[in-house]
């Protein structure tokens, strides 16, 4: 039998190598693990949140393991984004020669700041894509309120639209009632692909200091624990806009569970929380699914896009 085809089209002409791309925030900057699993061997690598200005983020403590998962409270601390252009980006320039498909994550304050950071990251030209980051739970400014609300939502894209041609995902939120409603906002306003999803808000109590662990009190749920939500409102999302390009996140850590959103609908999956434990988990999910997907006798992972729900 042939070797599995893992070619993804997310639209508006990026396709990927194969369906697993490392998400943002626990790949760093694409340098960071370049020794052990290098940028060119993901489907896409989303570089680490960057805002206009740089960032210092939250008061320690910011990361605390759950049962199944883990909090993060960084708040989006990052160099901004002059010295994400001038130095980060460059850094980048022999991975991007081999073939890495790099996407920036917007982190603004402001409908206007998404729409500068979005303006001066494409006029660069060395990133493929770009996510905004509609849903970070665990900032106080931007974040959150802008994933929860469909009209904010939508005018967060439609600033962002009007400043560039490059393909635009947005990282929804969990944290609603109605992700479906959310979700048809950023169509509407110029999204090209959907992420389902960011974390979840959470917290965890020192019992023995009997004080909130977080120096933040609040932080992101991620890793398996987050899983059936996510999976849920990809399915939901799925269901209800079929021809928009899906990416599913959270708590994805082997074939399986990458396997488990393509078959609801996702056409990609990032990974995340998974690298922390074990770097090389880009590997095993895609030796996985090629396995898979010989015995099963797949010849291409469109195959099983919405596979379960057909």
């Amino acid at each position: 039998m042939n070797t599995p085809n893992l070619k993804v089209d997310l639209g508006r002409g990026l396709m990927l190598a194969n369906p697993v791309i490392a998400a943002s925030g626990t790949y760093g900057y694409g340098t960071e693990y370049a020794g052990i699993c290098p940028p060119q061997d993901w489907g896409g690598v989303v570089l680490k949140s960057v805002s206009l200005h740089p960032r210092i983020g939250n008061v320690p403590q910011r990361i605390s393991e759950t049962p199944c998962g883990m909090l993060n409270s960084i708040g989006l601390a990052n160099v901004g984004v002059s010295t994400f252009l001038g130095t980060k980006l460059g850094d980048l320039k022999d991975f991007i020669n081999l073939g890495a498909v790099v996407v920036a994550n917007l982190a603004g304050e402001s409908i206007n700041e998404f729409a500068e950071l979005t303006r001066r990251i494409s006029d660069d030209g060395r990133v493929r894509a770009l996510e905004i980051n509609i849903s970070c739970p665990n900032v106080s400014r931007g974040g959150m309120q802008f994933g929860i609300d469909c009209t904010l939502a939508a005018e967060v894209v439609s600033a962002c639209r009007k400043h560039t041609s490059l393909p635009l995902w947005v990282k929804l939120s969990p944290n609603v009632t109605d992700p479906v409603s959310i979700a048809r906002s950023c169509v509407d306003a110029g999204a090209d692909v959907l992420v389902a999803t960011n974390t979840l808000l959470g917290m965890k109590i020192d019992v023995m200091n009997r004080k909130p662990t977080l120096g933040n009190i609040f932080g992101g749920l991620s890793g398996p624990a987050i899983r059936p939500v996510s999976l849920r409102i990809a399915w939901q999302i799925h269901q209800a806009l079929p021809n928009v390009p899906l990416i599913g996140c959270g708590g994805v850590e082997d074939a399986n569970s990458a396997l488990e959103y393509i078959l609801a609908g996702c056409s990609a999956v990032e990974v995340g929380t998974a690298t922390f434990r074990e770097p090389r988990v880009l590997y095993t999910v895609l030796d996985g699914m090629k396995s898979y997907m010989e015995i099963a006798g797949i010849g291409s992972v469109r195959e099983l896009i919405g596979a379960a729900a057909r």
